[in-house]
C-alpha cells in the first residue's frame, strides 16, 4: 500500500469514529473513501511530513528564485531591446491620449447634431445607430487595442514571449475588425450596427452554457426586428459581416474572408505564427526543452531575444494600422481639422523598425555576434 493510500485509509477510519471494522456495506464505504481521497489530496501539506517539508522549502526559495529570475530576465531583455520598448511604450501612451482627445471632440460634435446621426436602422425607438454608433464602436475598438498593446509590452519585456504572442493575436483581430468596419461599411453604417448587435448573439451562446436568461428576452421584439430586416443568417458565426464580404452575401462567413475584405491580409503569416501560442499543439510543447535550465522544460519567465523582438515588432505594426484606420475614420466624422491622432504613428514605426531589424539579424540558428 502506498503512503497516499495509507493516508486515505486512515482518514476513512477516522470518519467512522476510529473503528477499524472493515465489514461494512459497500454502499456505506464508497462515499467515505471518495470524501477521504478529496480531503487528503487537498490537505496533503498538513497530513504528510515529507510533503510539508518539501513545500516549505519550495515556497521559501522558489519565491526568491522566481523574483530573481524575473528581474534578471527583464534587465537582460531591456539591455538589448530597450530602445524598441521605449518607442513602443511611447506609442501606446500617445495612442491613449489620441483616443481621449477624439472622444472629447466626439462629445462636441454630438452636441451640435440634430439627432438624425443617432438613428438605428433596426429599432430607432430604443437603439442608436448611424455615425454616432460608428464613432463609439471605433473608439471602443481602438481603446481595447491600446489595452492589449499594454499587455504585450508588459509580457514581452518581462520575459513571457509566448503570452505576448497570444495577446498579439488578439490585437491583430481587433485591427482586422476595425479595418473591415471602415473599409466595407455603407453610408448609413449598417455594418457597424450589425457588428454592435452581434454582441447579443455572442451573449446568447454564453448564457446557453451557464443557464442564464437569454439576452433577447430582455429586449422585447428585437430578435424579430433583426430577422425581418437581415434574415436568419445574421445569427450564424460572423453572420453580421456577410454584407461586407460579397453581394449577394455568402451563406457562411469565415475570419479569412473578413481578412481579405480589409486588404490587410498581407500580415496573415503573423497571425498563423501567433496561433501556436494559443493552441495546445505539439510544436509548442517540444520547443520548451532546455538542457541548460535546471528545470529541463522551461517554466516561468525566460530570455528569448528573437521571439521577444519578433512579437513586439508585430504588435507595434498592428498598433500602427489600428491608429491609422480607427482614428482617421473618427476624425473624418467629428473633426476633420484634427491631425493629432497621427502623433503615435512615428513611435509605432520606430518600434517596428527596431524590433524587425533585430529579429532579422538574429534568426535562430545563426551566430549572434553580440553574445
Amino acid at each position: 500500500m502506498s503512503r497516499l493510500q495509507q493516508l486515505v485509509l486512515n482518514r476513512v477510519i477516522e470518519s467512522f469514529g476510529g473503528d477499524p471494522e472493515t465489514k461494512r456495506p459497500l454502499a456505506e464505504m464508497e462515499p467515505a473513501f471518495y470524501a477521504a481521497d478529496d480531503y487528503v489530496t487537498n490537505h496533503i501539506e498538513v497530513l504528510d511530513i515529507e510533503t510539508r517539508q518539501s513545500t516549505r522549502w519550495s515556497l521559501k526559495y522558489g519565491r526568491r528564485r522566481r523574483a530573481r529570475s524575473a528581474a534578471h530576465n527583464e534587465r537582460s531583455i531591456l539591455k538589448r531591446l530597450g530602445q524598441g520598448f521605449r518607442d513602443f511604450s511611447d506609442a501606446i501612451a500617445l495612442s491613449e491620449d489620441a483616443n481621449r482627445d477624439l472622444f472629447a471632440a466626439f462629445g462636441r460634435w454630438l452636441a451640435s447634431c440634430n439627432g438624425s446621426e443617432q438613428r438605428s436602422l433596426v429599432d430607432p425607438q430604443n437603439h442608436i445607430g448611424g455615425p454616432t454608433l460608428h464613432v463609439l464602436t471605433l473608439l471602443g475598438l481602438h481603446a481595447r487595442g491600446c489595452t492589449i498593446a499594454s499587455e504585450i509590452d508588459l509580457l514581452a519585456r518581462k520575459g513571457f514571449p509566448e503570452g505576448a504572442h497570444a495577446r498579439a493575436r488578439s490585437l491583430y483581430e481587433v485591427m482586422i475588425f476595425t479595418g473591415f468596419l471602415v473599409a466595407r461599411n455603407t453610408p448609413d453604417f449598417e455594418l457597424t450596427e450589425r457588428y454592435h448587435l452581434s454582441a447579443m448573439v455572442e451573449k446568447r451562446k454564453e448564457t446557453s452554457h451557464i443557464g442564464e436568461e437569454d439576452p433577447f428576452t430582455q429586449a422585447d421584439g428585437l430578435e424579430d426586428l433583426i430577422r425581418d430586416r437581415w434574415g436568419s443568417g445574421f445569427f450564424k458565426p460572423h453572420g453580421w459581416a456577410a454584407p461586407g464580404i460579397s453581394d449577394p452575401p455568402p451563406v457562411r462567413v469565415t475570419f479569412r474572408e473578413i481578412e481579405e475584405a480589409t486588404g490587410l491580409d498581407s500580415m496573415r503569416h503573423c497571425y498563423l505564427t501567433m496561433n501556436h501560442a494559443i493552441h495546445a499543439g505539439a510544436m509548442a510543447v517540444t520547443t520548451r526543452f532546455d538542457e541548460r535550465n535546471p528545470f529541463r522544460n522551461a517554466t516561468g519567465s525566460q530570455v528569448d531575444y528573437y521571439s521577444t523582438a519578433w512579437v513586439a515588432g508585430a504588435a507595434a505594426n498592428f498598433l500602427y494600422f489600428l491608429n491609422r484606420i480607427a482614428l482617421e475614420a473618427v476624425s473624418d466624422i467629428v473633426d476633420r481639422d484634427r491631425v493629432s491622432f497621427l502623433a503615435p504613428l512615428s513611435r509605432c514605426d520606430a518600434a517596428d523598425k527596431f524590433f524587425r531589424e533585430y529579429a532579422n539579424n538574429h534568426v535562430p540558428g545563426r551566430t549572434d555576434p553580440s553574445r
